[in-house]
Formats: C-alpha cells, sequence, structure tokens
C-alpha cells in the first residue's frame, strides 16, 4: 500500500507506477486527500479530506478475455455492494458500476484498462466510497454517516472493502464463476425487470433493463417500440 496525504488522482500516480515497473499486482494507492478525483462520463468526483476512502487498486487481469473486460467492473461493483449490505438492505448498483443506497450515490468506481496485444496488461481500479462525509453539493450523494448517524474508522472499513475486493477478485481469476458473477450483479442493478426513467438522445424515455451484454452494453427494452435496444455508456442516462 502506497500512502499519499494528498494528490491530484490516485489513479494517476497508479498509472505513472505502472509505467515505471515499479509495482506488483494488488498495489494500492490511497490519499486523505484526492484534488482532482475522476468518474464516468468524463465527471468529477469531489470528497472531503479525511472523511472518505479514495483509493486505486492495480490489478493484472491478462486471464480475462478482451471482449469480456466487464467482468472485471461487475466483479469490483459486486464487491462494493457486499461491503456496503453489512450496513443496510437498501444498496444497489447503478450501471455500470456505481453503488447507492436508496435514491442516493456512496460510491463511485472507474477501471482503466491497458490492451496489450490480445490481452489485458493491467486494470486500475479507482475507488471512492463516501464514509464520514455529512454535506454535500449534490443532494443525490450520501455516506455511511448521514445513513447510520454514526462515524467510522477509516482504517477499519478500508481492511473490510479491501477484504470484499479480494474475495471477488480470486472469483473472478478462475473465470468459472463468470456467469455467477453476470448473474448477481444483473439481479443487483437498478431497473432490472422493472420500469425505469432514462434520457436517450435528449428524449425521456421509460423502459425495462432486461439485461447486460458480454461487452458491458445495457439492454433495455423500450416501453415506445417494445424492441430491445443495447445502449454504450453515453448514449444512455438515468433519470431517478
Amino acid at each position: 500500500m502506497i500512502y499519499l496525504p494528498t494528490c491530484h488522482s490516485t489513479n494517476d500516480i497508479a498509472a505513472e507506477l505502472v509505467q515505471k515497473g515499479l509495482v506488483e499486482e494488488g498495489t494500492i494507492v490511497i490519499t486523505d486527500n484526492q484534488v482532482g478525483g475522476r468518474g464516468q462520463r468524463g465527471s468529477e468526483w469531489h470528497t472531503e479530506p479525511s472523511k472518505n476512502l479514495t483509493f486505486s487498486v492495480i490489478l493484472r487481469p491478462n486471464f480475462v478475455p478482451i471482449n469480456e473486460q466487464f467482468l472485471i467492473s461487475q466483479a469490483v461493483a459486486l464487491a462494493i455492494y457486499e461491503y456496503l449490505s453489512v450496513y443496510t438492505n437498501q444498496v444497489k448498483i447503478k450501471w455500470p458500476n456505481d453503488v447507492y443506497i436508496s435514491s442516493k450515490k456512496i460510491s463511485g468506481t472507474l477501471i482503466e484498462n491497458a490492451i496489450q496485444g490480445m490481452s489485458i496488461a493491467h486494470s486500475i481500479v479507482g475507488i471512492g466510497v463516501n464514509i464520514n462525509q455529512m454535506n454535500f453539493s449534490n443532494s443525490r450523494s450520501t455516506s455511511l454517516s448521514q445513513i447510520l448517524s454514526q462515524d467510522f474508522s477509516l482504517n477499519d472499513e478500508f481492511s473490510k472493502l479491501v477484504h470484499f475486493l479480494d474475495v471477488f477478485y480470486v472469483k473472478l481469476k478462475s473465470m468459472r464463476h463468470k456467469d455467477w458473477i453476470r448473474a448477481e450483479y444483473l439481479k443487483k442493478i437498478i431497473g432490472y425487470d422493472t420500469t425505469a426513467t432514462f434520457r436517450v438522445q435528449n428524449q425521456i424515455v421509460t423502459g425495462v433493463v432486461t439485461g447486460i451484454n458480454d461487452i458491458g452494453k445495457l439492454c433495455v427494452k423500450l416501453d415506445s417500440d417494445h424492441e430491445i435496444h443495447e445502449f454504450g455508456l453515453k448514449e444512455i442516462e438515468w433519470i431517478l
């Protein structure tokens, strides 16, 4: 584990270390104050210093076929889901890998895979989980402290979360559990087998999530035409 009191982005630091050949698989870069955190869709991840978990894990999942790399995202999302489910039964995954409690976001993940030849050379898994922060500029955000009205030890919560990450990475590494990972992920995402609202091409539509394809696209049966459409990350937006 590499601890930095403050840094721009743990993912960026992890990428630099990988490029220099200085780290082994499983190395974690963690900080108390990430000032330039990144999220999905090019968004920023803001966090109050010394209140939350912000770290990146370096993996070498060369056993995962390139066309199935979304399995990494699913395994990580399930690990965070199971960690938070220790505290509440209101946890859901918002495709692709945000984690919500009720209707509020508590965790975000940014996974950056490096492809070399026909395999994944390495993955940098950036994770942010709101633990003790009480005030948010976005009313759609929450933390464990907000939900349970108590403070938590960041060291203890980090150890618990890393345990779940390890468990699910071991499951992924065997590749015998890939169908189980996909099935568990699907059961736990918002909108599966129930009506949800989305924005598609600047139009508000309703539909039902029917599945996730191997490359991670969201399969939605739209009410407007009763057909199943496949959407990439920038092609559909949840309206919660």
